[in-house]
């Protein structure tokens, strides 16, 4: 009897003790969420008058395809060499009669075709969570030591100003061969704690394509892009 009123006497202190303790933070796991389109499994075709080409379904993906109705290269293809599901998405540099460059590129937005060329790609969609990285995998074959480029950044419109402020920004690039499927972490740095309005999410094959310039025969291949939530 008296064994078991000093093993309950020191059960009772123990337990007085750990109440008198601060709780203990355990962290999270971080949330991966695909991001919208990025598994590029699906696609439709496009057909503008006597030509079709193809792009990503979901309408949140484009590139410069649409030039195809004038005589330009298809830059963005669907391809079975995937790292997971039915297809990947390939980008190629091409060349474009003797003297223009059109990129292999894909970006988050939509193709205008009232802009001049090499303006025409509108990048940004509507997006407000605040992702920590852009994750995925690629391969990279470039030509003449080109460099590919992802990009992605966070924006918000500025009303007072109206301008568009970034508020977030990430970019990935690299210029030698990767000849299997690598995966990458790309972390997002925020300047601004603020939500955004839009995304931009741009995938280069060639570091100089958005001014319309690149090595031609540079491919890229991107598959299951996700973001991470911390």
């Amino acid at each position: 009897m008296i064994k078991l009123i000093l093993f309950l006497s020191v059960l009772m202190t123990v337990f007085l003790m750990s109440c008198d303790e601060k709780p203990v933070d355990i962290p999270e796991d971080p949330i991966v969420e695909e991001l919208a389109g990025g598994d590029f499994d699906i696609w439709v075709t496009q057909t503008q008058g006597e030509v079709s080409f193809e792009k990503p379904s979901g309408d949140y993906w484009d590139g410069l395809n649409y030039l195809s109705v004038i005589g330009g290269p298809i830059t963005a293809t669907k391809t079975e060499d995937s790292y997971a599901g039915n297809y990947a998405v390939r980008l190629e540099t091409m060349l474009w009669g003797e003297d223009l460059t059109i990129p292999g590129i894909l970006a988050s937005g939509y193709f205008d075709p009232d802009y001049p060329i090499g303006e025409n790609l509108i990048i940004g969609r509507p997006y407000t969570k605040k992702p920590s990285s852009l994750n995925g995998y690629l391969k990279y074959l470039p030509a003449d030591n080109d460099t590919l480029v992802i990009f992605v950044a966070l924006t918000k419109y500025n009303t007072e100003l109206s301008v568009r402020d970034t508020i977030a920004r990430g970019e990935y690039t690299w210029s030698g061969t990767i000849n299997t499927y690598t995966s990458f972490n790309i972390p997002i740095d925020y300047s601004i704690d603020v939500a955004p309005d839009s995304l931009h999410v741009i995938l280069l094959a060639s570091v100089s394509g958005k001014e319309m310039k690149g090595h031609a025969g540079s491919v890229l291949f991107v598959d299951e892009l996700s973001f991470t939530y911390e």
